[in-house]
């Protein structure tokens, strides 16, 4: 078992993170988030970053998963179910089956401030339970900062 002293949060929200430029890693010595960023995109090359993260993969860096698009879609599916609220619930239902969902189900929640919050709320826990999941999986205990 790693022991390693990292913030959930900051995991979180690299998981939250799904584009496909950008990779983070989590570096079980330091705790560091390592955030690595495709070369050919962003136009500049770190081959220091890439040889030390190519050399340590899998033992002493591991790339942090990131929310599948179909993943993110299917969580904001199971907050409209919860919701109470029959005509917020219609409302949201119709956003998602717009051409631009992601947006479409934020537009609607930012006229429902409560709600809103409590989909940040929702969210965030799913993050975190995958992430608590994919830390296990991989043998890897977070300590307190």
């Amino acid at each position: 078992m790693l022991r390693v002293k990292a913030d959930l949060r900051e995991l979180c929200d690299a998981f939250s993170i799904n584009n496909e430029e950008i990779e983070h890693y989590l570096d079980v010595e330091t705790g560091e988030i390592i955030m690595w960023m495709d070369p050919i995109v962003m136009g500049v090359l770190d081959e220091e970053l890439e040889d030390e993260l190519e050399e340590g993969f899998g033992e002493r860096y591991f790339r942090i998963p990131k929310i599948e698009s179909r993943e993110a879609y299917q969580l904001m599916v199971e907050f409209t179910d919860t919701v109470t609220s029959s005509s917020l619930r219609d409302l949201l239902r119709a956003a998602l089956n717009r051409h631009k969902p992601f947006r479409e189900f934020k537009d609607v929640l930012y006229d429902f401030p409560e709600e809103r919050e409590q989909w940040f709320k929702f969210e965030r826990d799913a993050h975190r339970q995958h992430v608590l999941q994919w830390l296990e999986l991989h043998h890897i205990t977070l300590e307190s900062l």
